[in-house]
């Protein structure tokens, strides 16, 4: 079998058997062993892993998952260098040499800016005093970097006091969800560490942050719309969260679908749309003052809201396309000019279950998906509400109800990926269960995408609190529809 070899201009030697993905990398010893400074040790081996590295890159070959997994290990490796990186700040921090300060010898480097460099000695102050599991974590590769500093930030603005035995044990808690979820959700995990720890001060500190965010966002309030003098209008502003949700609703209603513009030949971005659906807005209010219906129903803010905290205004609430908090005064007055809908089975005006009587899901219904789902369901898919289409789990020429338990909000994209066949086998489709438990929607993914068929469930899920439970795989699959159930239903013939 041959056997080819080559030099590297650094001293490394690289061996490659055919064509395969198979090398042995190596630095020549002597070049190490004649270096008699530490510092130019160190240096030489950074720059051997250097090497190391472009040979991987030179040699990766495939298609898109092979070079992707090659720029994981990079990242991987960038990573657990950058976990080094604040150990080494900690230290010359620790040092306490006189003259310039560690940020201010960072920044004089020009390879950073002045606000990256203090927020990194910061950072590394705060790993090595209060947040040490997740420097150990960070150090042996378990989380990014990213990962790591949106746990610090999480934890950092917790609404109470953690003693470094709790502070400890949140740290690794949220830690263990890594796997799972990217920085910003870690990120979310970590501020509510405080509802586990200590649940009454930590709702208690909640609700008069949001408050506190309410009058500082009502205080800064602003609109500037300016000529740029180039033949646009310059538009920059804030207003408060319900505010701008009932706005962003106007504005998604309007939004023309990128397919509108192929006639024009232009391929505009969302933000080009979303300034198109703004002209829209303004001419149609100055033309008849009304507004396309969105969804069913015509374009609004939704929001989750206690009962106890409409009545007694004790607790904030939540806007649900956003996620984000509105304080309890905010609630009481969007709710003033509301339709409200019970959201915990359904009033007896507005069933949640209407049968095989109606094809059509219902706005009662559909409104309780949006409660439920809170946007796309699909794992990974950031759709909200409004851009989101209701689907029958077991289809309705199936034999399938019109009801929140077989039904479920995605996008029109993920909506005709896990659409049933019924002449393809269940293998090859996405099928989709809802939990007799937690009443969340499961996916299992076709073979071809995960042999096992493990069952998957949507991040945001994992973010409000729910801890689904690994599922009996074999067990789950056999409740969905399989294509054999799959036949028309003597109602869709007549």
């Amino acid at each position: 079998m041959a056997t080819g070899k080559a030099p590297s201009s650094s001293g490394l030697v690289f061996f490659t058997r055919n064509s395969s993905y198979v090398r042995k990398v190596s630095v020549v010893a002597g070049r190490i062993r004649a270096m008699e400074d530490t510092t130019e040790l160190g240096s030489g081996q950074l720059d051997a892993v250097l090497d190391v590295v472009a040979v991987m890159a030179a040699e990766a070959r495939g298609g898109a998952s092979e070079l992707l997994d090659v720029v994981a290990r990079i990242d991987g490796l960038c990573d657990r260098l950058g976990a080094v990186r604040m150990e080494l700040l900690r230290e010359a921090e620790l040092v306490g040499e006189s003259g310039l300060s560690v940020a201010e010898r960072l920044h004089a480097t020009n390879r950073v800016s002045r606000s990256s460099s203090r927020r990194d000695v910061r950072l590394a102050h705060d790993l090595a005093n209060r947040f040490p599991v997740v420097a150990r974590a960070w150090r042996d590769g378990t989380v990014s970097e990213q990962q790591a500093r949106g746990i610090v930030a999480g934890l950092k603005h917790l609404p109470v006091v953690l003693s470094p035995s709790q502070l400890e044990s949140c740290q690794a808690d949220v830690v263990a969800f890594a796997d799972r979820l990217d920085p910003d959700e870690l990120r979310k995990v970590a501020q509510r560490m405080a509802e586990i720890v200590d649940p009454e001060r930590a709702e208690e500190r909640e609700a008069e942050r949001i408050e506190r965010d309410a009058r500082i966002a009502l205080a800064r309030r602003s609109l500037v719309v300016v000529p740029d003098h180039h033949g646009s209008m310059l538009i920059r502003g804030q207003v408060p969260v319900a505010d701008g949700e009932l706005f962003l609703a106007q504005l998604n209603a309007l939004m023309p679908s990128a397919a509108s513009y192929q006639a024009t030949g232009e391929v505009p971005d969302k933000a080009a749309r979303r300034a198109d659906a703004l002209v829209r807005l303004c001419n149609m209010m100055a033309n008849c003052g009304r507004l396309p219906d969105a969804g069913g129903d015509r374009p609004q803010v939704l929001l989750n809201l206690d009962l106890e905290a409409l009545v007694n205004g004790l607790s904030a609430g939540t806007v649900l396309a956003s996620d984000e908090p509105i304080s309890a005064g905010e609630a009481r007055r969007l709710s003033c000019d509301a339709h409200l809908t019970p959201a915990v089975l359904g009033g007896v005006s507005e069933p949640l279950d209407v049968g095989r009587a109606h094809r059509f899901f219902t706005k009662a219904i559909r409104a309780a998906l949006v409660v439920r789902d809170q946007g796309c369901v699909f794992p990974g898919c950031d759709a909200p509400p409004a851009a989101c289409e209701a689907h029958h789990i077991k289809p309705w020429w199936a034999g399938g109800d019109t009801s929140i338990g077989n039904g479920i909000l995605v996008c029109p994209y993920h909506h005709r990926l896990v659409e049933p066949d019924p002449s393809r086998s269940a293998g090859v489709q996405w099928q989709i269960l809802i939990d007799p438990t937690t009443g969340l929607p499961w996916f299992i993914p076709p073979r071809h995408i995960d042999p096992e068929r493990i069952p998957r469930m949507h991040h945001r899920f994992l973010l409000k609190g729910i801890s689904p439970p690994t599922p009996d795989v074999d067990a789950q699959v056999e409740k969905c529809a399989t294509p054999a159930d799959l036949v028309p239903s003597p109602a869709w013939h007549s």
